[in-house]
């Protein structure tokens, strides 16, 4: 073999040991993870946003109303994230954004909504009612389809929500409320049907809490609250039903008794002590 032959023999094998390598570092490039979390500025969703980058290895679109309280969560989490001030119950206009945001991620995986309505102490019933159906009902309907159209075409994803074991059932202290809740856990099952019918590999999950501790309110301390679950608690199993791909998630998971027993109680009981 003469000098010339024995080079191209070298280059050939560089080739057939270099290639395999560069394939595989585009094809990580290209894994990247990214998600949205819609009310990460506190409560369950700022603990799973939190998680989903730390642990999760996503990038991270926080979203919310309090731009102070988004910037010091993008100031704790050391990985990619993103900031989006959104107000979920100006309907086109959060639609708008929450698209922006998408096309500024390059693209989106995972999405958790998070949101409800937490009215002021000075305002009347019917005014924290009309919050509770513009954000908790009509903000959280806009935010999921604007992703369940955008996993669609992009035939995957993840559509996560955030219910309530209020929804089960209709309840006396809140029937706007406990609406609002059933609402979503009824469209979430809808949509899963409709992937599941039209082979659309798009995964949804439920996520039921129980009474939770927030830093806006110490659920444990008001009378009547049982099997209250702390927050750090709460983000992790959410975060642990999000990783496993789970339909419907109970937090904490004991939670699955309550829904057992509001499903089976009969009328007479249930109406005499309006809820539990």
């Amino acid at each position: 073999m003469n000098t010339m032959q024995k080079h191209a023999s070298y280059f050939a094998v560089f080739l057939i040991i270099t290639t395999p390598t560069v394939a595989h570092a585009r094809d990580t490039q290209n894994q990247v993870k990214r998600a949205i979390v819609i009310g990460a500025t506190s409560g369950m969703g700022r603990q799973v946003a939190k998680l989903l980058a730390t642990e999760g290895g996503y990038e991270v679109g926080l979203v919310g109303r309090r731009i102070n309280l988004l910037e010091s969560l993008q100031k704790e989490i050391p990985t990619k994230t993103y900031i989006k001030q959104i107000d979920v119950s100006l309907r086109d206009q959060a639609r708008k954004q929450i698209a922006e945001l998408i096309e500024e991620m390059g693209g989106l995986d995972l999405i958790l909504i998070s949101v409800a309505y937490r009215g002021d102490s000075k305002q009347g019933k019917h005014q924290i009612d009309i919050g509770t159906i513009d954000v908790t009902l009509v903000g959280f309907w806009e935010m999921a389809d604007l992703a369940v159209e955008f996993f669609e075409k992009q035939r995957s994803g993840h559509l996560v929500g955030i219910s309530s074991i209020s929804g089960v059932r209709g309840e006396a202290r809140g029937p706007v409320y406990s609406g609002a809740k059933a609402f979503i856990s009824t469209y979430l099952e809808g949509i899963r049907n409709y992937m599941i019918q039209n082979k659309i590999p798009v995964d949804v999950t439920d996520i039921m809490p129980g009474w939770v501790d927030t830093e806006d309110g110490k659920q444990s301390e008001m009378p009547g609250t049982y099997w209250v679950t702390p927050l750090k608690k709460a983000g992790q199993q959410i975060f642990e039903a999000i990783q496993t791909k789970q339909k419907i998630a109970y937090i904490s998971k004991r939670q699955i008794l309550v829904k057992l027993a509001l499903n089976i109680v009969p009328d007479c009981i249930y109406n005499a002590i309006g809820g539990f």
